[in-house]
């Protein structure tokens, strides 16, 4: 670490830290200003400055832009969290779970787990065993686990994908063929087959999976 801190910004770093403990995010300017009651926003920047300065935090140009270095290894401690959505379930297997979009609460994900990509991702949660083979960065493609989808992102054959055949939700891999889209499962259970549409099918691509969430053992 750097210089030893001010009484002033002692407080203001302990601020920082209860308010992430509290929200799983980085206060704003105008919180940490009520927080602290300092009269201006400039007030609060030149402790932010000096904190960062001594090595204590780092700011982005990012919302709600602080991080909080770990103490003894000098890393970052605390970063944002993301809130993704959970829209509801999609199958893995015959498709039978509708695609009816529900309010199932929000998965808090630190951001540096996602990478790049904060905007535009949903979740859903997966039930069946017909892609129980699959493994993204690591994970299977589980009954029961978090799938975090991004609709923005472009799919290319043999991506991870969700999918809306007859208004029901389905994970496979996707091949696009000169006549047809074929949704293929990975899977250690025979019972599960393709699903063969065609081209111009009029069912809907939701997104291309791109992480996946073990659920928790309580």
């Amino acid at each position: 670490m750097g210089d030893i801190l001010t009484e002033k910004q002692i407080l203001v770093l302990k601020a920082i830290r209860d308010f992430f403990i509290a929200n799983t995010c980085a206060p704003s300017l105008t919180e940490l200003q009520r927080i602290l009651g300092i009269s201006t926003k400039r007030g609060v920047v030149v402790h932010l400055m000096a904190l960062e300065r001594k090595g204590y935090i780092i700011r982005t140009n990012e919302p709600r832009g602080i991080r909080l270095v770990d103490e003894d290894e000098e890393s970052v401690a605390f970063e944002y969290m993301v809130g993704i959505p959970i829209l509801g379930y999609v199958n893995a297997g015959t498709p039978l779970v509708n695609a009816v979009e529900e309010n199932l609460g929000v998965l808090k994900v630190q951001g540096k787990i996602l990478g790049k990509v904060k905007k535009g991702l949903f979740s859903v949660i997966v039930k069946g065993d017909s892609m129980n083979e699959e493994v993204i960065d690591g994970t299977k493609i589980s009954d029961g686990n978090y799938l975090i989808v991004d609709k923005d992102s472009a799919v290319e054959d043999g991506d991870v994908v969700v999918a809306i055949i007859e208004n029901s939700a389905t994970v496979k891999k996707i091949k696009r063929g000169k006549d047809m889209v074929t949704l293929y499962p990975n899977s250690n259970n025979p019972i599960h087959q393709p699903i063969f549409v065609n081209r111009d099918w009029s069912g809907l691509i939701n997104g291309k999976v791109i992480k996946v969430l073990e659920k928790p053992t309580i």
